[in-house]
Formats: C-alpha cells, sequence, structure tokens
C-alpha cells in the first residue's frame, strides 16, 4: 500500500481550546479549518468574541481574512506585538493532529519553509517558528488542586513557573475534578499551549494519575494543611 499524501498545510484542520460560551460553561475545543483562520480569529478572540465567532463562521480562508481586514479597528490592541507568539501557539494545536509530524519536527527555517503556502510574509514566519520550536521543546506543567486554593497563591506560582521557563512551556490540564479554569483562562491569555487530560467530571483514581505522570514534566499541587494553602 503506497503512503498517503499528506494534507497540504493550508487546509490542515484542527481543535485548539475551550472557550465558555454564553451560559459560561466550557464548551468541546474550538474547530479551526486552517492556521490563517487561527491567525484572523486571533485578532479578536480576547476583546471580541462576536468578531472572533464571525471569523469561525468564515468558509474559507479568503473570506475570513476579507472579515478581518473589514473589522481590523477592532483588532486587540497588542496585535503586533503578540502575532509572532500567537501564530506558533496555533502551529502547536497544528502538529498535534497532523498525521505527517515529520514537517514539524524540523529545524526552525525547515517548518517556516513548509509553512509558505499559507501565504505570510517569510520573515513572520520564520519568528513564528522559531517560537513554535521552542514551545515544541519546552515542559508541560499541570496544576491541581488549584480552584480551591486562594487566587494569589495559585497566580505567584504560575508567574513563578512563566519567568522561569522564559514564557514557553505548556499547560496540561486535567479536565476532570481538581482542574481549575481559571488557570486555564490565564494560559489562554498569555498563549501558551494547552494539551487537555481525562474528561469532565473524571475523579483523580490511581489509574489516572499514573496516566497523567507519564503526560507530563511537572505537577503542582496545592493542597491545605493546618489551615493553610500551600503547594
Amino acid at each position: 500500500m503506497s503512503k498517503s499524501l499528506p494534507i497540504p498545510i493550508e487546509n490542515l484542520s484542527f481543535p485548539a481550546y475551550r472557550l465558555p460560551g454564553a451560559s459560561g460553561e466550557y464548551g468541546t475545543p474550538a474547530a479551526f479549518i486552517s492556521l490563517a483562520q487561527w491567525f484572523e480569529a486571533e485578532k479578536f478572540r480576547p476583546f471580541h468574541r462576536e468578531l472572533f465567532d464571525q471569523v469561525m463562521l468564515a468558509p474559507t480562508i479568503r473570506e475570513a481574512r476579507s472579515f478581518a481586514k473589514k473589522h481590523q479597528t477592532h483588532w486587540r490592541a497588542d496585535w503586533l506585538g503578540v502575532r509572532t507568539r500567537a501564530l506558533a501557539c496555533g502551529m502547536m494545536y497544528a502538529s498535534r493532529v497532523d498525521a505527517h509530524k515529520e514537517r514539524w519536527s524540523g529545524t526552525a527555517e525547515e517548518i517556516a519553509a513548509a509553512l509558505a503556502p499559507i501565504n505570510l510574509p517569510a520573515r513572520f514566519l520564520l519568528s513564528a517558528a522559531q517560537d513554535f520550536v521552542q514551545f515544541r521543546d519546552a515542559p508541560r506543567v499541570l496544576f491541581l488542586g488549584a480552584r480551591l486554593a486562594p487566587s494569589d497563591v495559585v497566580g505567584k506560582r504560575i508567574n513563578l513557573i512563566h519567568k522561569r521557563a522564559a514564557l514557553f512551556w505548556n499547560l496540561a490540564y486535567w479536565q476532570g475534578r481538581h482542574g481549575c479554569w481559571r488557570v486555564h483562562d490565564w494560559a489562554i491569555k498569555q498563549q501558551i499551549p494547552i494539551s487537555y487530560l481525562g474528561s469532565d467530571h473524571d475523579r483523580l483514581t490511581g489509574k489516572c494519575i499514573e496516566a497523567l505522570r507519564s503526560a507530563v514534566s511537572q505537577v503542582v499541587v496545592f493542597e491545605q494543611r493546618k489551615g493553610k494553602a500551600m503547594d
């Protein structure tokens, strides 16, 4: 049997992060038809969810780009400063579902060349590929018990990890009990790639804990001891 041809990288669809709906409940991971659509949608997601949703409804990349350009006055104010990291984060999600993972395992220069068909400036693609390589090779960190811990304690620990990792790490998010959407949402805001583990309402059984240990690089556990929250 001949080896199947890779899906053209400009047409590679992928699921990404979970976002809350109007009722506040977190839905299934948002599905993007390509990295180009991801790039256009990220211009609006943090502050104009309704425009983000419109980009997500665009049936083609051309229409997504046209819509984003038409509403340029509503792009996030810091877009020029975060767009490289934004694309790199999207590349992380895309690389996870690509059956032909070899095109994501090379150098930044090789990855940038493979991304040329998505039709963004070559120099920008190289910068994004360099950030992607840092994310790709970075540790995956899991937080447990953060939901019941004081916000300042959780915030200090996350910020310390963020600083020590020079802003490049991955969040392994446990979706079952003891998960914390505050940590999840902070990661999305900071454009930290998220890997979802477990299912909603899962208990942390011994079997689950063993699976988590093999899936992450570091675990931070917040627990209550003698009336004090610590990790």
